[in-house]
Protein backbone atom coordinates (compact mmCIF):
# COMPACT_ATOMS: atom_id res chain seq x y z
CA UNK A 1 0.00 0.00 0.00
CA UNK A 2 2.71 2.41 -0.48
CA UNK A 3 1.74 3.47 -3.97
CA UNK A 4 -0.68 5.50 -4.51
CA UNK A 5 -4.13 3.69 -5.27
CA UNK A 6 -6.80 5.37 -8.30
CA UNK A 7 -9.92 5.27 -8.25
CA UNK A 8 -12.31 6.22 -11.35
CA UNK A 9 -15.94 6.54 -11.71
CA UNK A 10 -17.64 7.00 -14.88
CA UNK A 11 -20.30 8.67 -15.14
CA UNK A 12 -23.33 9.68 -17.40
CA UNK A 13 -22.63 13.31 -16.98
CA UNK A 14 -18.85 13.20 -15.67
CA UNK A 15 -15.63 10.71 -15.18
CA UNK A 16 -13.98 11.50 -11.35
CA UNK A 17 -10.67 10.17 -10.93
CA UNK A 18 -9.36 10.17 -7.40
CA UNK A 19 -6.04 8.82 -5.88
CA UNK A 20 -5.03 8.14 -1.74
CA UNK A 21 -2.56 5.85 -0.25
CA UNK A 22 -1.71 4.91 3.14
CA UNK A 23 0.30 7.17 5.52
CA UNK A 24 2.73 6.25 7.63
CA UNK A 25 -0.15 5.92 10.65
CA UNK A 26 -1.90 3.12 8.85
CA UNK A 27 -4.59 5.27 7.93
CA UNK A 28 -6.26 6.24 3.59
CA UNK A 29 -5.67 9.68 3.14
CA UNK A 30 -6.95 11.11 -0.49
CA UNK A 31 -4.52 13.09 -2.41
CA UNK A 32 -6.10 14.33 -5.16
CA UNK A 33 -9.37 14.33 -6.85
CA UNK A 34 -10.85 15.58 -10.46
CA UNK A 35 -13.57 15.88 -12.50
CA UNK A 36 -14.46 16.51 -15.96
CA UNK A 37 -17.60 16.33 -18.23
CA UNK A 38 -18.59 12.87 -20.18
CA UNK A 39 -21.45 12.19 -22.04
CA UNK A 40 -20.59 8.55 -23.81
CA UNK A 41 -21.69 6.92 -21.06
CA UNK A 42 -25.76 5.93 -20.62
CA UNK A 43 -27.40 4.19 -17.69
CA UNK A 44 -24.04 2.65 -17.28
CA UNK A 45 -23.87 1.39 -20.44
CA UNK A 46 -20.82 3.11 -22.98
CA UNK A 47 -22.51 4.55 -26.00
CA UNK A 48 -19.16 6.40 -27.72
CA UNK A 49 -16.09 4.75 -26.30
CA UNK A 50 -13.99 7.72 -27.91
CA UNK A 51 -16.07 10.07 -25.44
CA UNK A 52 -15.34 8.17 -22.52
CA UNK A 53 -11.51 7.33 -23.43
CA UNK A 54 -11.17 11.26 -23.73
CA UNK A 55 -12.91 11.85 -20.48
CA UNK A 56 -10.99 9.68 -18.75
CA UNK A 57 -7.31 10.31 -20.20
CA UNK A 58 -8.28 14.59 -19.24
CA UNK A 59 -9.43 13.41 -15.78
CA UNK A 60 -6.35 11.33 -15.18
CA UNK A 61 -3.72 13.31 -16.59
CA UNK A 62 -5.59 16.48 -14.28
CA UNK A 63 -4.87 13.95 -11.70
CA UNK A 64 -1.54 13.53 -12.75
CA UNK A 65 -0.16 17.11 -12.96
CA UNK A 66 -1.99 17.26 -9.48
CA UNK A 67 0.02 14.82 -7.57
CA UNK A 68 3.19 15.14 -10.02
CA UNK A 69 2.68 11.32 -10.73
CA UNK A 70 2.49 8.96 -13.65
CA UNK A 71 -0.82 7.06 -13.67
CA UNK A 72 -1.04 3.40 -15.67
CA UNK A 73 -3.27 1.78 -13.71
CA UNK A 74 -6.63 2.00 -11.90
CA UNK A 75 -9.39 0.51 -10.29
CA UNK A 76 -12.82 1.23 -12.26
CA UNK A 77 -16.63 1.05 -10.81
CA UNK A 78 -19.46 -1.21 -12.51
CA UNK A 79 -22.89 -0.25 -12.08
CA UNK A 80 -25.26 -2.40 -9.92
CA UNK A 81 -28.05 -1.99 -12.35
CA UNK A 82 -26.29 -3.57 -14.84
CA UNK A 83 -24.49 -6.70 -12.82
CA UNK A 84 -26.68 -9.63 -11.65
CA UNK A 85 -25.59 -11.57 -8.37
CA UNK A 86 -25.76 -15.25 -8.29
CA UNK A 87 -25.68 -17.51 -5.10
CA UNK A 88 -22.91 -19.78 -4.47
CA UNK A 89 -20.55 -22.13 -2.51
CA UNK A 90 -17.17 -23.15 -2.74
CA UNK A 91 -15.05 -25.69 -0.39
CA UNK A 92 -12.19 -26.69 -0.62
CA UNK A 93 -8.93 -28.78 2.03
CA UNK A 94 -6.56 -26.57 3.79
CA UNK A 95 -3.67 -27.26 2.34
CA UNK A 96 -0.42 -26.60 4.47
CA UNK A 97 0.43 -29.29 7.28
CA UNK A 98 -0.03 -27.21 10.71
CA UNK A 99 -3.51 -26.64 9.13
CA UNK A 100 -3.15 -23.10 8.80
CA UNK A 101 -5.61 -21.04 6.22
CA UNK A 102 -3.35 -18.89 4.16
CA UNK A 103 -4.20 -16.20 1.54
CA UNK A 104 -3.89 -18.77 -0.85
CA UNK A 105 -6.53 -20.90 0.89
CA UNK A 106 -8.98 -17.83 0.72
CA UNK A 107 -8.48 -17.10 -3.02
CA UNK A 108 -8.78 -21.07 -4.20
CA UNK A 109 -12.62 -21.48 -1.82
CA UNK A 110 -13.31 -18.14 -4.17
CA UNK A 111 -12.14 -19.55 -7.51
CA UNK A 112 -14.28 -22.75 -5.86
CA UNK A 113 -17.13 -20.75 -5.81
CA UNK A 114 -17.09 -19.16 -9.47
CA UNK A 115 -17.40 -22.69 -10.87
CA UNK A 116 -20.95 -21.49 -11.94
CA UNK A 117 -22.96 -22.30 -15.22
CA UNK A 118 -22.66 -18.69 -17.05
CA UNK A 119 -25.34 -17.71 -19.37
CA UNK A 120 -24.00 -16.94 -23.00
CA UNK A 121 -22.79 -13.70 -23.19
CA UNK A 122 -22.21 -13.00 -19.95
CA UNK A 123 -18.84 -12.80 -17.91
CA UNK A 124 -17.95 -13.43 -13.95
CA UNK A 125 -16.40 -10.43 -12.79
CA UNK A 126 -15.77 -11.15 -9.37
CA UNK A 127 -17.23 -12.84 -5.90
CA UNK A 128 -19.05 -11.44 -3.28
CA UNK A 129 -18.45 -13.66 0.19
CA UNK A 130 -21.15 -13.71 2.45
CA UNK A 131 -19.86 -15.37 5.27
CA UNK A 132 -16.82 -17.82 5.50
CA UNK A 133 -17.20 -21.43 7.47
CA UNK A 134 -14.40 -23.56 8.63
CA UNK A 135 -15.14 -27.25 9.89
CA UNK A 136 -19.38 -26.43 10.21
CA UNK A 137 -18.23 -22.44 12.21
CA UNK A 138 -19.76 -20.27 10.43
CA UNK A 139 -20.32 -16.35 10.22
CA UNK A 140 -16.59 -16.00 9.86
CA UNK A 141 -15.53 -12.60 8.16
CA UNK A 142 -11.93 -13.21 7.85
CA UNK A 143 -9.88 -16.72 7.69
CA UNK A 144 -6.81 -15.96 7.38
CA UNK A 145 -4.32 -17.21 9.77
CA UNK A 146 -7.39 -19.68 11.58
CA UNK A 147 -6.79 -23.20 11.74
CA UNK A 148 -9.50 -25.88 10.08
CA UNK A 149 -9.26 -28.70 8.03
CA UNK A 150 -12.02 -27.44 5.69
CA UNK A 151 -12.72 -23.87 4.32
CA UNK A 152 -15.92 -23.02 2.91
CA UNK A 153 -17.69 -19.46 1.67
CA UNK A 154 -21.02 -19.06 1.34
CA UNK A 155 -21.05 -16.28 -1.59
CA UNK A 156 -22.82 -14.11 -4.36
CA UNK A 157 -21.11 -14.20 -7.78
CA UNK A 158 -20.95 -11.11 -10.21
CA UNK A 159 -22.26 -11.70 -13.42
CA UNK A 160 -22.26 -8.61 -15.93
CA UNK A 161 -22.76 -9.09 -20.15
CA UNK A 162 -19.22 -9.01 -21.74
CA UNK A 163 -19.78 -6.49 -24.23
CA UNK A 164 -21.06 -4.29 -21.49
CA UNK A 165 -17.58 -4.93 -19.66
CA UNK A 166 -15.93 -5.15 -22.84
CA UNK A 167 -16.67 -1.86 -23.74
CA UNK A 168 -16.06 0.20 -20.72
CA UNK A 169 -12.41 -1.89 -20.51
CA UNK A 170 -11.92 -0.99 -23.94
CA UNK A 171 -12.64 3.01 -23.14
CA UNK A 172 -10.47 2.88 -20.12
CA UNK A 173 -7.60 1.37 -22.12
CA UNK A 174 -7.95 3.50 -24.89
CA UNK A 175 -7.23 6.41 -22.09
CA UNK A 176 -3.72 4.50 -21.83
CA UNK A 177 -4.98 2.93 -18.46
CA UNK A 178 -5.41 -0.20 -17.45
CA UNK A 179 -8.01 -1.76 -15.17
CA UNK A 180 -6.77 -3.18 -12.02
CA UNK A 181 -9.87 -4.53 -11.03
CA UNK A 182 -13.86 -3.70 -10.61
CA UNK A 183 -15.80 -2.57 -7.59
CA UNK A 184 -19.69 -2.96 -7.70
CA UNK A 185 -20.74 0.68 -7.41
CA UNK A 186 -23.51 0.51 -4.51
CA UNK A 187 -20.46 -1.08 -2.55
CA UNK A 188 -17.97 2.15 -3.49
CA UNK A 189 -20.08 4.73 -2.64
CA UNK A 190 -21.46 2.98 1.06
CA UNK A 191 -18.03 2.87 1.52
CA UNK A 192 -17.39 6.48 1.18
CA UNK A 193 -20.84 7.88 2.21
CA UNK A 194 -22.23 5.98 4.59
CA UNK A 195 -20.80 5.81 8.52
CA UNK A 196 -20.74 2.53 10.49
CA UNK A 197 -22.91 3.32 12.48
CA UNK A 198 -25.77 3.62 10.10
CA UNK A 199 -24.91 0.63 8.03
CA UNK A 200 -25.54 -1.63 11.36
CA UNK A 201 -28.68 -0.44 12.47
CA UNK A 202 -30.77 -0.13 8.80
CA UNK A 203 -29.85 2.71 6.71
CA UNK A 204 -31.18 3.39 2.83
CA UNK A 205 -28.52 4.67 0.41
CA UNK A 206 -29.97 6.58 -2.36
CA UNK A 207 -27.83 7.68 -5.37
CA UNK A 208 -29.41 10.33 -7.83
CA UNK A 209 -27.13 10.04 -11.00
CA UNK A 210 -27.63 11.89 -14.47
CA UNK A 211 -29.94 9.36 -15.72
CA UNK A 212 -30.53 6.21 -13.13
CA UNK A 213 -31.43 6.05 -9.47
CA UNK A 214 -29.66 3.16 -7.47
CA UNK A 215 -31.48 2.37 -4.20
CA UNK A 216 -29.59 0.02 -2.07
CA UNK A 217 -30.43 -0.29 1.86
CA UNK A 218 -27.78 -1.37 4.82
CA UNK A 219 -28.58 -3.66 7.49
CA UNK A 220 -26.03 -5.33 10.36
CA UNK A 221 -23.25 -4.46 8.26
CA UNK A 222 -25.11 -5.94 4.80
CA UNK A 223 -26.43 -4.94 1.73
CA UNK A 224 -30.34 -6.81 2.21
CA UNK A 225 -31.99 -4.94 -0.65
CA UNK A 226 -30.53 -2.91 -4.46
CA UNK A 227 -32.72 -1.38 -7.41
CA UNK A 228 -32.08 0.76 -10.25
CA UNK A 229 -34.49 3.09 -11.23
CA UNK A 230 -33.94 4.96 -14.84
CA UNK A 231 -34.93 8.26 -13.82
CA UNK A 232 -32.15 11.34 -13.00
CA UNK A 233 -31.14 14.38 -13.01
CA UNK A 234 -31.92 15.25 -16.93
CA UNK A 235 -34.94 14.44 -16.36
CA UNK A 236 -35.20 17.72 -14.36
CA UNK A 237 -33.19 19.54 -16.60
CA UNK A 238 -35.36 18.56 -19.83
CA UNK A 239 -38.27 19.33 -17.72
CA UNK A 240 -37.00 22.96 -17.27
CA UNK A 241 -36.10 23.12 -21.46
CA UNK A 242 -39.69 22.00 -22.29
CA UNK A 243 -41.40 24.37 -20.12
CA UNK A 244 -39.31 27.64 -20.05
CA UNK A 245 -38.56 26.64 -23.90
CA UNK A 246 -34.97 27.39 -23.15
CA UNK A 247 -32.18 25.23 -24.98
CA UNK A 248 -31.08 22.22 -22.67
CA UNK A 249 -27.63 23.52 -21.65
CA UNK A 250 -29.00 26.64 -20.73
CA UNK A 251 -31.27 24.67 -18.71
CA UNK A 252 -28.91 22.76 -16.90
CA UNK A 253 -26.85 26.35 -16.00
CA UNK A 254 -30.27 27.18 -14.33
CA UNK A 255 -30.62 24.08 -12.52
CA UNK A 256 -27.42 23.93 -10.91
CA UNK A 257 -27.07 27.79 -9.77
CA UNK A 258 -31.10 28.37 -9.10
CA UNK A 259 -32.28 24.87 -8.18
CA UNK A 260 -33.72 24.77 -4.62
CA UNK A 261 -36.54 23.19 -2.83
CA UNK A 262 -37.16 26.20 -0.40
CA UNK A 263 -39.57 28.61 -1.79
CA UNK A 264 -39.21 32.15 -1.46
CA UNK A 265 -42.31 33.87 0.78
CA UNK A 266 -42.46 36.53 -2.17
CA UNK A 267 -44.00 34.34 -5.13
CA UNK A 268 -43.08 37.06 -7.51
CA UNK A 269 -39.19 35.89 -6.93
CA UNK A 270 -37.13 38.18 -9.88
CA UNK A 271 -37.06 37.28 -13.33
CA UNK A 272 -33.72 36.69 -15.28
CA UNK A 273 -32.48 36.69 -19.28
CA UNK A 274 -31.57 33.46 -20.91
CA UNK A 275 -29.97 33.40 -24.04
CA UNK A 276 -32.45 31.39 -26.29
CA UNK A 277 -30.19 31.84 -29.46
CA UNK A 278 -27.22 34.35 -30.76
CA UNK A 279 -29.56 37.39 -30.82
CA UNK A 280 -32.71 36.10 -28.54
CA UNK A 281 -33.31 36.10 -25.37
CA UNK A 282 -36.23 35.40 -22.49
CA UNK A 283 -37.40 36.63 -18.76
CA UNK A 284 -37.29 33.28 -16.79
CA UNK A 285 -38.91 33.63 -13.44
CA UNK A 286 -37.04 32.07 -10.97
CA UNK A 287 -40.02 30.87 -8.64
CA UNK A 288 -41.45 29.12 -11.92
CA UNK A 289 -38.45 27.13 -12.30
CA UNK A 290 -38.02 26.07 -8.45
CA UNK A 291 -41.85 24.89 -8.92
CA UNK A 292 -40.84 22.59 -11.75
CA UNK A 293 -37.60 21.28 -9.84
CA UNK A 294 -39.79 20.55 -6.82
CA UNK A 295 -42.48 18.89 -9.24
CA UNK A 296 -39.91 16.45 -10.28
CA UNK A 297 -37.93 15.72 -6.89
CA UNK A 298 -41.11 15.20 -5.41
CA UNK A 299 -41.97 12.31 -8.32
CA UNK A 300 -38.57 11.02 -7.96
CA UNK A 301 -38.82 10.70 -3.92
CA UNK A 302 -42.27 9.19 -4.10
CA UNK A 303 -41.23 6.37 -6.24
CA UNK A 304 -38.16 5.92 -4.73
CA UNK A 305 -40.38 5.09 -1.32
CA UNK A 306 -42.76 3.05 -3.37
CA UNK A 307 -39.56 0.86 -3.99
CA UNK A 308 -38.07 1.09 -0.31
CA UNK A 309 -41.70 0.26 0.91
CA UNK A 310 -41.57 -3.23 -1.50
CA UNK A 311 -38.44 -4.12 -0.75
CA UNK A 312 -40.21 -5.55 2.90
CA UNK A 313 -37.43 -3.98 4.85
CA UNK A 314 -38.91 -0.40 4.81
CA UNK A 315 -39.33 -0.94 8.43
CA UNK A 316 -35.97 -1.73 9.45
CA UNK A 317 -34.61 1.40 7.72
CA UNK A 318 -33.75 4.03 10.46
CA UNK A 319 -32.20 7.21 8.46
CA UNK A 320 -32.03 7.95 4.27
CA UNK A 321 -28.75 8.96 2.99
CA UNK A 322 -28.45 10.64 -0.32
CA UNK A 323 -25.47 11.02 -2.56
CA UNK A 324 -25.00 12.11 -6.25
CA UNK A 325 -24.72 14.86 -8.13
CA UNK A 326 -26.85 17.85 -8.77
CA UNK A 327 -29.80 17.32 -6.63
CA UNK A 328 -27.90 15.84 -3.64
CA UNK A 329 -26.80 19.95 -3.94
CA UNK A 330 -30.05 21.35 -3.90
CA UNK A 331 -30.86 24.10 -0.73
CA UNK A 332 -33.41 22.34 1.62
CA UNK A 333 -33.51 18.85 -0.27
CA UNK A 334 -33.08 16.70 3.65
CA UNK A 335 -36.12 19.06 4.72
CA UNK A 336 -38.06 17.93 1.31
CA UNK A 337 -37.13 14.44 1.37
CA UNK A 338 -37.78 14.02 4.80
CA UNK A 339 -41.26 15.22 4.82
CA UNK A 340 -41.93 12.22 2.23
CA UNK A 341 -40.22 9.57 4.11
CA UNK A 342 -40.88 10.73 7.46
CA UNK A 343 -37.32 9.30 8.58
CA UNK A 344 -34.46 11.42 9.26
CA UNK A 345 -32.38 12.37 5.79
CA UNK A 346 -29.01 13.75 5.65
CA UNK A 347 -26.14 13.85 2.66
CA UNK A 348 -23.48 11.86 2.13
CA UNK A 349 -20.38 13.07 1.54
CA UNK A 350 -16.84 11.46 1.57
CA UNK A 351 -14.64 12.50 5.21
CA UNK A 352 -12.16 13.53 3.74
CA UNK A 353 -9.93 17.34 3.49
CA UNK A 354 -10.48 18.08 -0.64
CA UNK A 355 -12.69 15.28 -1.64
CA UNK A 356 -15.72 16.24 0.15
CA UNK A 357 -18.64 16.69 -2.17
CA UNK A 358 -21.09 13.74 -2.34
CA UNK A 359 -19.95 13.63 -6.37
CA UNK A 360 -16.74 12.15 -5.14
CA UNK A 361 -18.29 9.23 -3.47
CA UNK A 362 -18.10 6.37 -5.78
CA UNK A 363 -14.14 7.61 -6.72
CA UNK A 364 -13.08 7.70 -3.33
CA UNK A 365 -15.37 4.47 -2.31
CA UNK A 366 -13.20 2.64 -4.71
CA UNK A 367 -10.12 3.44 -2.92
CA UNK A 368 -11.51 2.65 0.56
CA UNK A 369 -13.14 -0.78 -0.36
CA UNK A 370 -9.23 -1.49 -2.12
CA UNK A 371 -7.62 -0.94 0.91
CA UNK A 372 -10.31 -2.54 3.18
CA UNK A 373 -10.31 -5.59 1.15
CA UNK A 374 -6.28 -5.51 0.67
CA UNK A 375 -6.19 -8.84 2.37
CA UNK A 376 -8.11 -10.91 0.81
CA UNK A 377 -6.71 -11.91 -2.91
CA UNK A 378 -9.65 -10.79 -4.41
CA UNK A 379 -8.64 -6.88 -3.63
CA UNK A 380 -11.66 -5.48 -6.01
CA UNK A 381 -14.91 -7.00 -4.46
CA UNK A 382 -16.22 -5.77 -1.03
CA UNK A 383 -16.38 -8.32 1.67
CA UNK A 384 -20.04 -7.56 2.20
CA UNK A 385 -22.55 -10.49 3.45
CA UNK A 386 -26.52 -11.37 2.48
CA UNK A 387 -26.39 -9.09 -0.57
CA UNK A 388 -29.73 -9.88 -2.45
CA UNK A 389 -30.33 -8.11 -5.19
CA UNK A 390 -33.51 -6.89 -6.64
CA UNK A 391 -32.41 -5.17 -10.76
CA UNK A 392 -35.11 -4.03 -12.61
CA UNK A 393 -34.25 -2.11 -16.06
CA UNK A 394 -37.47 -0.45 -15.89
CA UNK A 395 -39.84 1.23 -13.83
CA UNK A 396 -42.89 -0.28 -15.17
CA UNK A 397 -44.78 -0.92 -11.75
CA UNK A 398 -48.48 -0.91 -12.43
CA UNK A 399 -49.70 -1.00 -9.05
CA UNK A 400 -47.90 2.61 -8.89
CA UNK A 401 -50.79 4.69 -10.33
CA UNK A 402 -49.79 7.97 -12.49
CA UNK A 403 -53.32 8.95 -11.49
CA UNK A 404 -51.77 10.00 -7.74
CA UNK A 405 -51.05 13.32 -7.16
CA UNK A 406 -47.38 13.96 -7.91
CA UNK A 407 -47.65 12.41 -11.06
CA UNK A 408 -50.82 14.79 -11.84
CA UNK A 409 -48.48 17.76 -10.82
CA UNK A 410 -45.73 16.70 -13.77
CA UNK A 411 -48.64 16.03 -16.44
CA UNK A 412 -50.05 19.48 -15.33
CA UNK A 413 -46.72 21.13 -15.38
CA UNK A 414 -46.33 19.96 -19.09
CA UNK A 415 -49.58 20.80 -20.33
CA UNK A 416 -49.78 24.29 -19.62
CA UNK A 417 -46.92 25.42 -21.68
CA UNK A 418 -48.13 23.54 -24.49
Amino acid sequence: MDEYIVGIDIGSSKVCSAAGKIDKHGRLQISGVTSVKCSGLKKGVVVDIDNVAGAVRNSVEQLSDMLDISIESAYISLSGGICELIPNSGIVAISSEDREISKRDVQRVLNAAKTISVPAGKEIIGVIPRQYIIDSYDNIKDPVGMSGVKLEVDSHVILAQTTVVSNLIKSINKAGINVDGIVLEPLAVSEAAMKKEEIKMGTALIDIGSEKIDISIHKRNDIVFTETIPLGGSTITNDISICLKIPFSEAEKLKIKYGSLVQADDVNEENIKVNISVNSSIDVNISLLKQIVEARVEEFLQIIEYKLKSSGFYEDVSGIVIVGGGIALFNGICDFAGQIFNKPVRIGTPEYVGASSPTHNTAVGIIKDVVNTANISEPHMNNKENYKTKQKNSFDDKHFSEDKGVFSKIKGFLADFF
